[in-house]
């Protein structure tokens, strides 16, 4: 059996109502039916007549919920998703990605790797466990975020795909990335490390099949995104029911 109150929590929800102020609305709420419920027990009704009774003087669904519309701010999600879901995610993207590039790229500086040679052992693990984070793990954490901001709020925007969309593009993108390129005819080969990734062919880089690289694992984000998505909202939708 559901809660009191659960419909005006999520018309509040739906209209954009930031969840802290719906939370916190709601707890009065019920705090202030079970004074009544126990005012009415007092008065000399039974347990089912005094519950009615008190839901009765709180108001209707719809009373209640138009009250809160009246005076509670939205939440930014809701007045701004453009900002939420498609500006901030792709600028905390950059921001992360661009300290961690700078910050390996000062720690690599004194290495001075010769094209030739190879990446002291004791280097080996740090470059990749950040390259590990930053081309598997930095792009679907700001999506989740996205979609556990959007379902929370109950925001259905085009913004979130759109953000989503941008987020799986440009985490694929950019990051950091240590390119090692086997010795061919003519060319020692050697290890060097990039912000873009970097698809050799032939021994040369090709331009088509790095951007069709990034292009298929962005895609393949986006997709888990969206499947992940259906059945997130499919549990909130049940357990609101």
């Amino acid at each position: 059996m559901s809660q009191p109150f659960e419909k005006v929590r999520e018309d509040l929800l739906r209209a954009g109502i930031a969840p802290r102020h719906v939370r916190r609305y709601v707890i009065e709420l019920r705090e202030h039916l079970a004074d009544l419920t126990e005012r009415e027990r007092k008065a000399g009704l039974d347990a089912a007549a005094a519950s009615q009774r008190a839901r009765e003087l709180v108001g209707t669904d719809s009373q209640l919920t138009q009250a809160m519309l009246q005076k509670a701010p939205r939440a930014l999600a809701a007045r701004a998703p453009w900002a939420v879901f498609g500006l901030l995610p792709l600028v905390a993207l950059i921001a992360v990605v661009a300290a961690i590039d700078y910050s390996m790229f000062r720690l690599l500086t004194p290495v001075n790797v010769p094209a030739q040679g190879g990446v002291p052992a004791t280097y080996l693990g740090v470059i990749a466990a950040v390259s590990f984070i930053t081309s598997y793990l930095l792009g679907p954490a700001i999506a989740a975020g996205c979609l556990f901001i959007s379902l929370r709020q109950r925001v259905a925007s085009l913004w979130l795909w759109i953000g989503v969309a941008v987020v799986a593009l440009a985490s694929n993108l950019f990051g950091f990335h240590m390119n090692v390129q086997a010795p061919i005819a003519g060319h020692p080969g050697g290890t060097s490390f990039s912000a873009l990734p970097v698809v050799y062919v032939d021994g040369h880089v090709s331009a088509a099949a790095t951007l069709a690289m990034v292009a298929l694992r962005a895609v393949i984000l986006f997709v888990i995104a969206a499947v992940a998505y259906r059945a997130l909202r499919a549990r909130f939708t049940s357990s609101a029911a």
